[in-house]
């Protein structure tokens, strides 16, 4: 535990098998481009606008020959290894018509073939996505995903991450605030903010990973789309993608001049306001863009001792710049700002009504602290993107990023008006990466990528927590009643504290009225990576996909508690004297080790047609080891471990009007690792435990349908079953056997249907009625009945009109139209004392948008 390393003495076998497999992919790409030459024909090209303006990520494709290529910024295409003869070169991109055109190939020689497209009336074939770390259509990848466009995401008013996870299968996104969300992938869980754990789900902004959970939350504005990957995805990910990634893909500054302003309001004295302006600086060379989002809204709690909770405000802006010095070189940097300062989170009590009302969650509530319970976050990072194309066939890519977070939450977790469980949360975070990568598309029947990156990060989480004694007696009275101390409730008849205790009836001694101690806990990283990823175009129709990750880790953990000023007199309860809830550490424990592991996947697609996509895939995903260190231990849990097998189908049907996806999965389970947080003999213990083995498997389908002009359909449907195996890899009976995974219902759906037309001389109206579905859901892996929320679904409405050719557009908003009333957490802090506290989830909310458009 105590032993360091010098951060660049890389383990010899790690290096050797990872740099082993970087050389060997590079040496086969090498050799790709000249053997592919020599056996057939070159089609290059351009593709355009009819307006003239170069079309990035077009699919180019020959029709009976396996090579297919995309164009670059500059619209630009080159396959090689074309058969000689006449042959048909198509064309394909998302939102225009598909065009085709004849040319004669001969061997050894370049032909050259210039497109237009113009834009399709409907349609859905062409969405290029980057989910494979280069861009492909979302047709020709060969794994779990769902990708939604910004167009999507706007239509519906999907600007919060909880809102959009509803219409992945397969992904819940539970949000008690922006400071505390949860991911859940499968039925795999990430939402702890300990410094020292790593994310089981990773979050990505353009290929920055973002996935710690106090800095992960962001609005989704101005964007150009999110495609969220089932499934381990380390290979293509790095480190923290264990069970799946969610990435955010900006839009970037363009060659264009446009705008957007919407403003809009609400019920709860909701305020809304966001804008986008995009114009060149230095014709054809340089190019910036603006955006910003901001919204206020109170919160729909109302809180007798003063305030609301469960509000929202969030101020958020991004500007990025594009630098292009010549044609083959591009340059992307980007700036990121959020604060959000909302009112505090709703943790009401199941067990002491507030005064004059009941133990619904959903009603008022009363929470110590009023209005100084808050949540107050910043967030802010520069990202700055580099593509250098080397040749026809190579290109150079970098991702250089720094982030930072600080994020303060005030909230009192015994949901009652006694002054017994405040808690503040203090998390701060700091991280810098850096990521090359060389990319061979060389339109042969080898494509693929490799390249190395540094990772550091450093953070805190501190959690102070104050007390009065008269109420955490009463609190702690259960725990005395082998002393002969009678249940003291801890809330009046009245609704008021309970403060009647004032001398410890066991000791004698006076009880304190303010009390306080915390905890922190420290994480300290650096990691390498060293990766490969190829696909083989084994034959037209069937192709072999792959990868490699080689990763090695300086992981440094600590954890410090700060007693309290003067001595707690119930220490002798828990054993943790002279504090009342936290074991003295008596100055800052640490511990320090490396860790070397690697990853892979590989991937069978058979292509039987153009618009059918069969694949299947096995993969290892891997969470880091934990270094546990405690007031009394230090611990070092085991890597979690998951073996992935996935199948499926992605085809456009229709004449490429409907897009169908569909796969089923199983996966298995090694030192599952849960959070735990209970009361012991060392008091408060919030920690990571080695839970063993489970399994979970499942199925996701998603179908979205341009039926015809004005008439759009969208609909995703998952099922899992995620369950703790009854004895762990030693044939161990295991605690929690058979228990659900937590946040995972079994079944989920969603659906989302748009209808336009024509509204007289006005403009263009549409309706846009959406509707999403949970079954039971369990909030703690132990499934305590009470702590779990049953099958509820949510319908919501948008409508509206547009006008002046798409300029104007009004829009009307129902969220959660029938005011369901649900809950989307249990149990939290309070549960560990016994009290389980309950958040209740948004009611129906009503409001307008007003939006107008230049330049579009």
């Amino acid at each position: 535990m105590s032993h360091r390393c010098t951060f660049f003495q890389w383990p010899a076998s790690i290096l050797r098998y990872s740099l082993a497999a970087t050389l060997l992919l590079g040496s086969l790409l090498t050799s790709a481009a000249p053997l592919s030459a020599q056996t057939g024909g070159e089609v290059t090209g351009v593709v355009r606008s009819e307006g003239g303006v170069p079309l990035d990520g077009v699919l180019v494709r020959v029709e009976g020959q396996p090579q297919r290529a995309l164009t670059d910024r500059q619209g630009r295409f080159r396959l090689t290894g074309i058969a000689s003869g006449q042959r048909t070169v198509y064309v394909e991109h998302f939102g225009f018509a598909r065009e085709s055109g004849s040319v004669q190939v001969e061997a050894g020689r370049a032909v050259t073939v210039d497109f237009t497209l113009t834009a399709a009336a409907i349609g859905l074939e062409g969405l290029v996505v980057t989910s494979q770390r280069r861009a492909q259509p979302i047709l020709d990848v060969p794994v779990p995903l769902t990708a939604l466009d910004g167009t999507f995401l706007s239509d519906l008013g999907l600007q919060e991450f909880d809102q959009f996870s509803e219409f992945v299968p397969g992904l819940q996104i539970q949000l008690q605030s922006p400071n505390n969300p949860g991911f859940v992938i499968r039925g795999i869980t990430s939402d702890d903010g300990d410094s020292r754990i790593e994310p089981r789900v990773s979050v990505f902004q353009d290929g920055v990973s973002i996935s710690k959970s106090r800095g992960s939350v962001v609005e989704l504005f101005d964007m150009e789309r999110v495609e969220v990957l089932k499934g381990p995805q380390r290979t293509l990910f790095g480190r923290g993608a264990q069970i799946g990634a969610v990435h955010l893909i900006q839009n970037k500054a363009a060659n264009t001049t446009e705008g957007m302003l919407t403003l809009g309001g609400g019920d709860y004295s909701d305020l809304f306001a966001e804008a986008v302006w995009n114009t060149p600086l230095v014709e054809d060379r340089l190019f910036g863009r603006v955006a910003g989002i901001f919204q206020r809204r109170d919160g729909f709690i109302e809180n007798l001792s003063g305030g609301t909770l469960n509000g929202k405000q969030t101020a958020a802006i991004r500007g990025l710049l594009r630098w292009e010095p010549d044609e083959d070189t591009g340059f992307d940097l980007i700036v990121n700002y959020q604060h959000d300062n909302p009112p505090g989170t709703s943790f009401k009590s199941g067990t002491y009504a507030p005064s004059g009302g009941d133990l619904d969650f959903a009603t008022f509530a009363d929470l110590e602290r009023g209005d100084d319970l808050y949540i107050d976050r910043t967030v802010w990072g520069a990202t700055l993107l580099a593509e250098r194309r080397l040749s026809p066939a190579w290109t150079l890519t970098s991702i250089t990023a720094y982030r930072s977070f600080d994020s303060e939450e005030s909230f009192d977790a015994d949901g009652t008006p006694a002054p017994v469980l405040w808690f503040a949360e203090e998390a701060k975070g700091t991280q810098f990466s850096t990521e090359a990568r060389f990319n061979f598309e060389g339109g042969g029947r080898l494509s693929g990528f490799t390249g190395a990156s540094y990772f550091r990060e450093s953070g805190s989480q501190r959690v102070p927590w104050e007390t009065d004694e008269r109420s955490l007696f009463a609190l702690f009275s259960p725990f005395l009643a082998p002393a002969g101390v009678p249940f003291i409730p801890l809330i009046n008849p009245d609704g008021s504290p309970n403060l009647s205790v004032t001398v410890n009836p066991v000791t004698g001694q006076p009880l304190k009225t303010f009390h306080s101690e915390a905890y922190q806990n420290f994480g300290d990283l650096q990691a390498v990576e060293v990766f490969a990823d190829a696909t083989l175009q084994a034959t037209e129709r069937l192709s072999f996909t792959a990868g490699l990750r080689g990763t090695y880790e300086d992981v440094e953990s600590g954890y410090e508690v700060t007693n309290s000023e003067t001595p707690g007199t119930l220490g002798f309860i828990l054993g943790v004297a002279p504090n009342n809830l936290f074991a003295p550490t008596n100055g800052r424990r640490t511990a320090s080790d490396t860790f070397r592991s690697a990853v892979g996947r590989f991937v069978t697609q058979y292509r039987p047609n153009e618009l059918t996509n069969l694949y299947g895939s096995v993969s290892r995903g891997r969470r880091p080891n934990v270094i546990n260190v405690t007031a009394t231990s230090e611990q070092i849990l085991n890597d979690e471990i998951v073996w992935s097998y996935d199948a499926g189908i992605r085809t456009l049907l229709g004449g490429g009007r409907i897009q169908l996806d569909a796969n089923a999965f199983l996966y298995d389970y090694d030192n599952f690792q849960t959070q735990v947080i209970e009361v012991t003999a060392d008091g408060l213990v919030v920690e990571v435990r080695d839970s063993g083995s489970a399994t979970a498997y499942g199925m996701e389908s998603a179908i979205r349908a341009e039926l015809r002009r004005g008439l759009s359909l969208f609909a995703s449907y998952g099922y899992i079953s995620a369950t703790f195996d009854d004895t762990d890899s030693e044939g161990n009976p295991q605690e929690l056997a058979g228990n659900r995974f937590r946040l995972t219902p079994e079944h989920a759906f969603s659906a989302a249907l748009e209808v336009s037309g024509s509204v007289g001389g006005l403009g263009e109206g549409f309706i846009r009625p959406s509707f999403s579905y949970k079954s039971q859901v369990y909030f703690e892996e132990d499934n305590e009945p009470g702590i779990e929320q049953e099958g509820y679904g949510l319908l919501s409405l948008r409508a509206g009109l547009r006008l002046a050719d798409d300029r104007y557009e009004l829009t009307a908003f129902a969220n959660n139209l029938l005011d369901e009333a649900y809950l989307i957490d249990a149990g939290n802090t309070g549960g560990a004392f016994g009290i389980p506290t309950f958040i209740a989830g948004p009611p129906r909310h009503l409001g307008i948008r007003v939006t107008a458009r230049v330049g579009r």
